[in-house]
C-alpha cells in the first residue's frame, strides 16, 4: 500500500489552528464550570483570547484564569507552572567539538559541505578555511579576497564553493587544489549573499547595491546572464530551490523569482531582513529580521503562519534555519546563545549558552541531527543530539 501523502507545514499549521479553535469553542466562560457531558476533565487548562497583534500561539497568564472554586484554581495554576515537556532527543543541544577557539577574528559564515564531512568558514580575516570537525584540523585555507568574507555556498557535487564579501567580488574555488576557477565582478557595492542552483551550473549573488545577479559557472563569459533589479534596498540573503530564487532585503521585502518564467512574488514584513530560507517542501519561507523576531510565512498567500521570539537580533546579520525534519527553528543570537523553537507551537524548547559573543551563523548537518555554529568571538563549535557520557 502506498504511503499517505505528507502534509505541508502550512496545511499542518492550519489544521492545528482549526483544532485549537474548536477546543476554545467548548471552554467555559468566566465564572462558569466545565459543561457537563463535554468530555473535558478538570485537568484541562483554560484558553485565553488573543489580541490581533499577538503571536498565533501564546501561553496562558495566571491573571487571566476564569474564576472557579479556590481548590480547582490552585490546581490549574500548578499545572500552568509546570516545566515544559522534555526536549526532543533528536535536537543537537550537546556540545560536540570546539573546532576552533581562535579569538579576535570575527566569523560571518559557516557551511557544511553536502555530505556533512567538512565545514567551511569565512570572516573578517579575508580567508576561507576548510575544517575537519572530527579532528579540529584546518585542511586548507583559501586566500584571495581583499575585504571581509560575508557568505559562502558549496556546489552540489562538493568540488567547488563560492565566497563573496566586502570587495564587491565573488570567487569560485576548486576545493582540492585551492585555486580560483572564476572571479565574478560587476556589483557596485559589497556582496552579501551567494547561492548555487540545484545542479551547480548557476550562481546567484545578492548585493548592497540592491541587485541580484545570476552567473553561468560553465561559461567563461565575464558578464552575468541575468540581473534582477526589483529590490529597493540591500539584498542580505538568497536561496535557490528548483527554479525559484528567494531573496530577503533590508527594506523588509521577501521576493521569490521564477528564474525560468521571469515572474515575481513579493511580500512585505516592514522590518530589515537578515536571513531567508525555504522549508523542505518549498511551501513556506522562514525569515529573520531586526525586530528580534523570526517569521514563518505561507508562500502561497504571504500569510504569517507563526512567529518565534526570545532571542536577540536587533543590530547584526544573524542566520536562522530549519532542522532536517522541518520540526524546529534554530537561530543564533546577539547574547551568545542558540535558540531552538518548536515550529508548530512557536515555543522555545532549548536555549543553549554557546559562545562568548554574538552567534553570527549556524548551519544544520545535511543528513544527521547535528549543527555547527560560528561567532564574532572567532570560535567554531559543533553540536550533537548525543549526550556526552
Amino acid at each position: 500500500m502506498p504511503a499517505p501523502p505528507t502534509m505541508s507545514i502550512a496545511a499542518t499549521l492550519a489544521a492545528h489552528r482549526s483544532k485549537t479553535a474548536i477546543t476554545k469553542k467548548y471552554q467555559p466562560a468566566p465564572g462558569q464550570g466545565i459543561p457537563a457531558g463535554s468530555g473535558s476533565s478538570s485537568n484541562e487548562q483554560p484558553s485565553v483570547a488573543m489580541n490581533a497583534s499577538d503571536s498565533p500561539f501564546v501561553s496562558t497568564s495566571l491573571n487571566t484564569l476564569p474564576r472557579q472554586p479556590q481548590q480547582q484554581q490552585q490546581k490549574l495554576k500548578a499545572q500552568i507552572a509546570r516545566p515544559p515537556a522534555s526536549i526532543p532527543q533528536s535536537l543537537p543541544i550537546h556540545e560536540d567539538k570546539v573546532v576552533s577557539d581562535a579569538t579576535g577574528s570575527q566569523i560571518n559564515a559557516c557551511q557544511y559541505n553536502t555530505t556533512g564531512e567538512y565545514i567551511l568558514t569565512g570572516g573578517v580575516d579575508r580567508t576561507v578555511r576548510l575544517w575537519n570537525p572530527e579532528t579540529r584540523f584546518c585542511i586548507k585555507s583559501y586566500e584571495g579576497h581583499g575585504w571581509e568574507i560575508l557568505d559562502l555556498a558549496v556546489s552540489p557535487e562538493n568540488g567547488k564553493f563560492a565566497s563573496c564579501g566586502g570587495d564587491k567580488t565573488v570567487f569560485l574555488w576548486d576545493v582540492l587544489s585551492g585555486t580560483t576557477l572564476r572571479r565574478f565582478s560587476g556589483h557596485a557595492q559589497r556582496v552579501n549573499a551567494v547561492a548555487f542552483n540545484g545542479d551547480g551550473t548557476v550562481l546567484a549573488t545578492g548585493s548592497y547595491d540592491a541587485t541580484i545577479r545570476l552567473w553561468d559557472c560553465r561559461s567563461q563569459l565575464r558578464a552575468p546572464i541575468q540581473i534582477l533589479e526589483e529590490p529597493k534596498d540591500s539584498v542580505t540573503s538568497i536561496q535557490i530551490k528548483g527554479s525559484d530564487l528567494l531573496a530577503g532585503c533590508v527594506d523588509g521585502s521577501i521576493r521569490i523569482y521564477d528564474i525560468r518564467m521571469g515572474s515575481l512574488i513579493t511580500d512585505q514584513i516592514f522590518e530589515p531582513i537578515t536571513s531567508v530560507c525555504f522549508s523542505k517542501d518549498g511551501n513556506c519561507v522562514l525569515a529573520s529580521s531586526l525586530d528580534n523576531t523570526i517569521r514563518l510565512m505561507d508562500r502561497a498567500n504571504g500569510g504569517l503562519l507563526n512567529a518565534y521570539k526570545g532571542h536577540k537580533n536587533s543590530q547584526y546579520k544573524i542566520r536562522s534555519c530549519l532542522s532536517n525534519s522541518d520540526a524546529h527553528v534554530l537561530s543564533g543570537s546577539e547574547d551568545g546563545k542558540i535558540y531552538i523553537w518548536d515550529l508548530m507551537e512557536g515555543e522555545v524548547v532549548s536555549e543553549i549558552v554557546a559562545h562568548s559573543k554574538i552567534v553570527s551563523a549556524i548551519a544544520y548537518h545535511p543528513s544527521e541531527d547535528r549543527m555547527c555554529s560560528a561567532s564574532v568571538d572567532g570560535s567554531i563549535k559543533t553540536w550533537t543530539s548525543q549526550s556526552p557520557l
